[in-house]
């Protein structure tokens, strides 16, 4: 925790420098030098973020505040915030049209972000050139409903299923993909997810792609009453 937060005031400001210098008159070399220093300060701040966040986690301090929300426009905006990411990485990404036209839940709609836009990047990031990943909602046995996250992409092994939402876990196949990662973000998206009274799992099959599923309650009295300490 200390170190992280050692960390990340120098990262914001490396980050700041490198962002002032992308709007200087550069070469093409010297631009390609910038931006690629900028990804890299970006990626690092990232996993201090993750770091610190976990940090929270685990002492039962990560702070929620909860409101209602429509979980369909909530869905719909976590989508166009990922639709950059899913353009540079080539893969098409929407959302199936929702049966009804709102779903209200409570939520903390910072936390519950993070945790979508997580899965989100994941499955633009693992995927493959051309690829897709394919968003829906899904009305259970009252007062619950689910969202699902379905891509096209590498898929994880059988064997890496349990280790999943662990910390610090990456499957082998994935690493060899996408090469940075703290292997926190799973971890965190499973506590978010748990604190609103909700569950989450995937299903996988290499080759063939992943599917995500969050269940999550549209009852209040079914989310807990209080953090609690996370030392899993």
């Amino acid at each position: 925790t200390v170190a992280a937060h050692q960390l990340r005031t120098p990262l914001s400001a490396v980050g700041w420098a490198l962002q002032g210098l992308q709007k200087e008159p550069f070469n093409d070399s010297q631009k390609v030098l910038v931006n690629t220093g900028l990804a890299a300060s970006n990626n690092l701040l990232k996993i201090v973020e993750d770091l610190l966040n976990v940090s929270k986690i685990e002492e039962g301090k990560f702070g929620y505040n909860f409101k209602k929300i429509d979980l369909v426009q909530f869905l719909q905006s976590a989508l166009d915030q990922a639709s950059p990411v899913a353009k540079e990485y080539q893969v098409k990404i929407y959302m199936e049209p929702s049966k009804e036209e709102s779903i209200n839940l409570d939520a903390d709609p910072d936390k519950l972000i993070l945790a979508v836009s997580n899965l989100l990047e994941n499955a633009i990031k693992y995927n493959v050139p051309s690829g897709q990943v394919v968003v829906s909602i899904e009305r259970l046995a009252e007062p619950f409903v689910q969202v699902n996250i379905k891509d096209t992409g590498v898929g994880i092994p059988q064997e890496a299923m349990d280790k999943l939402f662990t910390k610090f876990f990456r499957a082998a196949n994935v690493m060899s993909k996408e090469t940075e990662g703290s292997g926190l973000g799973l971890y965190i998206v499973k506590n978010i997810v748990r604190r609103h009274g909700g569950q989450v799992w995937a299903e996988s099959e290499v080759g063939r792609g992943t599917t995500f599923h969050l269940v999550l309650p549209t009852d209040s009295r079914l989310i807990p009453q209080r953090e609690i300490a996370d030392q899993f």
